[in-house]
This record gives structure tokens, sequence and C-alpha cells, in this order.
């Protein structure tokens, strides 16, 4: 579990950026075990770019079994939306010492955050032997390789998708505030009076954060939490939550006969139209259902990650999750 305290300072600064790196490193968890995320066809696209270009270290670094790695292969965003040039720039002027730890981090874990480390493949060692700053050319000239064959030709509509998914955001927190806003987000998150509580495989606190960096992640659909495991330095990062963006409007799909055999008729009439955000008693008088079996139903497809839940004064208002649009 990862807490994140949300003192007044946070949320005044708490802001939603777009980054070309993160999206192209974003890119890369698809080719990592378990299958949890969806690219449809994006991951042999990326499989085939990093055997093709020869792009052997990240290759090693995203194949490897450890649960983290190195933050400053995606450093923090400074604006709304970040140039390309400026944040490969940033990885590869990266702080040797920086680099040292975080690769130590990688391969030998940590107790304390409960991230489990590997053993590292050859490419990895070998770039490594080269010294920290060759290192960091290295996996900067590999990403602007990567961005350049599969994510650049699309970053017109990658981008489109981004803003679209901000617009959205900014209009639920609008109407039903911060905190609903955010668990909003991701079922892994959760809004505690004065912090954030995240369902991650590490577990830590941040503690007095000067901001909360929110970022929409078009590829996969499992929320990431990336927080610097080396607090104590002076150059502490701030957190970032990488959650998984809405498709664009006009995507959506109705359910198919395989969605109703899988999840059952009734709960699949109640996921598709739940497109747009309703209440039990609005979705028992569409479909002329006891509030209390809707009620039921909505509880499964909640539990199983298929919903979002915000509350709007007394009303409590459901919405398809990404997840859920997958299934669709």
């Amino acid at each position: 579990m990862l807490r994140i305290d949300m003192t007044p300072r946070a949320l005044a600064n708490t802001r939603f950026v777009i980054s070309p790196l993160h999206i192209t490193a974003d890119a890369l968890w698809l080719t990592r075990p378990p299958a949890r995320l969806s690219g449809r066809g994006w991951g042999p696209m990326v499989r085939d770019a990093l055997r093709e270009h020869r792009l052997t270290l990240l290759h090693s670094l995203f194949s490897g079994s450890w649960r983290y790695l190195p933050d400053f292969l995606q450093p923090q965003p400074q604006s709304h939306e970040e140039s390309m040039e400026r944040e490969l720039h940033g990885v590869a002027t990266t702080d040797p010492g920086r680099i040292a730890a975080e690769l130590t981090l990688m391969l030998a874990g940590s107790a304390k955050l409960r991230l489990a480390g590997g053993s590292a493949q050859r490419p990895l060692l070998e770039a490594m032997e080269c010294g920290e700053q060759a290192f960091a050319g290295q996996a900067a000239a590999e990403l602007h390789q990567l961005w350049e064959a599969v994510v650049s030709p699309q970053w017109s509509s990658l981008r489109a998708r981004a803003e679209n998914d901000i617009a959205h955001r900014i209009q639920t927190v609008g109407r039903y505030g911060l905190g609903n806003g955010l668990e909003a987000l991701d079922p892994c998150i959760s809004w505690h009076d004065d912090h954030l509580r995240i369902a991650a495989d590490f577990h830590g606190t941040v503690a007095d954060p000067p901001t909360l960096t929110l970022m929409p992640a078009v590829f996969s659909r499992v929320l990431h939490s990336m927080i610097d495991p080396l607090d104590e330095r002076e150059d502490r990062r701030t957190p970032i939550l990488a959650y998984p963006a809405l498709p664009l409007p006009g995507s959506d799909r109705p359910p198919s006969p395989p969605v109703g055999d899988l999840i059952g008729e009734t709960r699949a009439l109640l996921l598709a139209d739940l497109a747009t955000a309703r209440t039990t008693t609005e979705l028992a008088e569409r479909h002329r259902l006891a509030s209390s079996t809707v009620s039921y139903h909505l509880g499964v497809l909640f539990r199983s990650g298929m919903l979002t839940r915000t509350r709007a004064d007394h009303r409590v208002l459901y919405r398809q999750s990404t997840r859920a649009l997958e299934v669709l």
C-alpha cells in the first residue's frame, strides 16, 4: 500500500501533464508480463522496434523480473506539455550519483519498500560497465529511436486522447471535487480525508509532497505509481500517478454476446449504459429493475474494477472504468 499525504500545498499544486517521454516509456510496459496491459496492436510494434533497431538496453531494462525501473528514465515534467527534446536531455544529463543509486535499487530491491530485485542481462551489465554518464546517454538515444519508430508517427492521435482525458477529469473535479476526481482515475486509488491510498505492489509513504503530478497513460490499463525511493537526497522528486486514459469519444462499442456470456446479460446491459455516469435509481428506472437488484450488480462490477464511483452530494454516480471499456 502506498500513501501520499495531501497537504494544502500539495492540493494547491496538483496538476495534469502530457509527456511524450512518459508515453514512450509507457509503450515499453506492453512488452512486460503479466499480460495485464492492453495495447491491441501496439505490443508487437514495440517488440519489433526493439529488435529491428537493436535497442538492447531498453529491452534489458523492461524484460527483467524487478518491479522498480530507474526514475531517471522518466524525469519530472516541468510544464503542462513537455517537448521530447527537453525530456531526453534531462535523461542524458542525470546526476551520476542518482543513476548509480537507482540501478542498485533496481537490481538489489528493497526490503523497506517491499520491492524485489533481479539479475541483469549481459547488455545491461555491459552498459553499466561503461559508467553512469554513458549509460544515461545510451538510454536517451534508444528512447529517442523508439519514439521516432513507434510513437511519433501517431503522436497527434495519442496526444488528442490524452488531452480529451484531461478535459474529462477536470470536468469531474469541477463537478464533484478533487477527492472524487482522484478516486475516479482508477479503482486502486482511494481518498481518505487528508491523504491518498494506492493499492500498489510496494509499500511507502510520501510525506508533504510539494505537488502531485497526474498523467494519462495511453497504452497500459494499469495504474503506475512513481515515487522517489531516494527520499534522503536533496533533489527528491515529487510523486507521479500515471493512470489509464479514457478512449476518444466515438470509440465506445456496445457489448457483444461474449461479454454477456462472461458477466451475465443484466450486468452487460448495465455496464453498457454507464458510458455516462448514472445513479442506482436512474439505472433501475431505465432498465425496469428493482433498485436492490441494480445495487447488487453494480457492487459486483465495481469490486471487479469495471466501474468507477464518485459522490455528488448524497448521490453516488457509477461510470465505466478503462478496464470495462477494454472488455466491451
